[in-house]
């Protein structure tokens, strides 16, 4: 009876926003179906492994945390737990970290153009938590960069339209420290108090030791943009400076805020009537001197380029409901 259990779970299809994971890490509520698609393209090849639909967004609230080293985003109470946040990528260029990114797809990342404006050479590295101990529970999994797709309207200078799409030569394998976040629909606002941001920055600006090891979480809650641009504005940019509609601003405050090598890195919210499932709707872009002023962080505004991000992964033949919630 086992048996005809895993042929089952084995050749049965979802719909096209599914991975191949082994068949008791799937939580899909359709794994009773009667339906069966012995010749689809989606079949998986390894023996216990299923088409499984992805559930976008889910954190990882049961720790597994194994070290009490400390964490690095500058003003949050701790670190992240080892697979808290499975969505979260490194960037690699040659053999140093450069860079945060997401994963909203097994072949896609999601980050900063600034980050990755070589064009090719770089590594995107999933499952991370320590740099500097290969002891972990999971291990890491790094994929080559195919293409790098940066915003057409992207500027250096100013890092408008700081947004790029990342697609990798081979699929990341899902698990318990990799995973995929939401994206929201295009255009849709956060819950302004519920939002986090992950990564490897340093913890000054004085730093010089170089990026953290331990990934490093904070809450921060998001700044409407008129009040963010008035904060900039009071701090070092002055009156004339505007905050252009590509970006949206979060934290704020002294020692609260992201820093140097958190670029690229994402700041989610809270799903609305969801418990410990986000949408990613802030790329880390830029900010002023970190943690030394009142004034908030600067992101990219995801939620703006979302049907932009759609049309990249339709022209790749890249299903774009693997990261819808809505």
């Amino acid at each position: 009876m086992f048996h005809h259990v895993i042929l089952f779970l084995l050749f049965k299809q979802t719909l096209g926003d599914c991975v191949c994971v082994p068949f008791w890490k799937c939580e899909d509520t359709s794994a009773d179906s009667e339906e069966l698609d012995f010749s689809s393209r989606n079949t998986c090849k390894g023996h216990f492994d299923v088409c499984c639909r992805v559930k976008c967004g889910k954190r990882r609230t049961e720790s597994l945390v194994f070290s009490d080293a400390r964490g690095r985003i500058l003003g949050a109470a701790h670190e992240a737990n080892f697979a808290e946040f499975p969505w979260m990528l490194g960037v690699i260029s040659g053999n140093s970290y450069r860079c945060g990114a997401s994963l909203i797809h097994p072949k896609v990342a999601l980050t900063a153009a600034h980050c990755v404006q070589a064009g090719d050479g770089y590594v995107i590295r999933a499952g991370e938590w320590d740099w500097s101990h290969a002891n972990e529970p999971l291990r890491h999994q790094d994929r080559r960069v195919s293409k790098v797709i940066i915003h057409p309207q992207f500027s250096l200078k100013s890092l408008v339209n700081d947004i790029a799409v990342v697609i990798v030569e081979r699929a990341f394998r899902m698990g318990d420290n990799v995973g995929v976040v939401c994206l929201p629909p295009q255009n849709s606002a956060p819950i302004p108090e519920e939002c986090v941001v992950t990564g490897w920055g340093k913890t000054s600006y004085k730093s010089v030791n170089g990026f953290e090891n331990v990934l490093k979480k904070g809450n921060f809650p998001v700044v409407h943009n008129d009040d963010c641009e008035a904060a900039l504005q009071g701090a070092l940019l002055g009156p004339g400076f505007r905050l252009h509609d590509s970006f949206m601003c979060a934290g704020g405050g002294p020692k609260k805020d992201a820093c140097k090598g958190d670029g690229g890195s994402p700041l989610v919210c809270l799903v609305e009537g969801e418990e410990d499932r986000y949408e990613q709707f802030g790329i880390v872009a830029w900010g002023l001197v970190c943690g030394l002023t009142d004034a908030p962080g600067v992101y990219v505004g995801v939620a703006r380029f979302i049907d932009w991000i759609d049309r990249q992964m339709a022209t790749h033949h890249l299903d774009p409901q693997i990261y819808k919630y809505h």
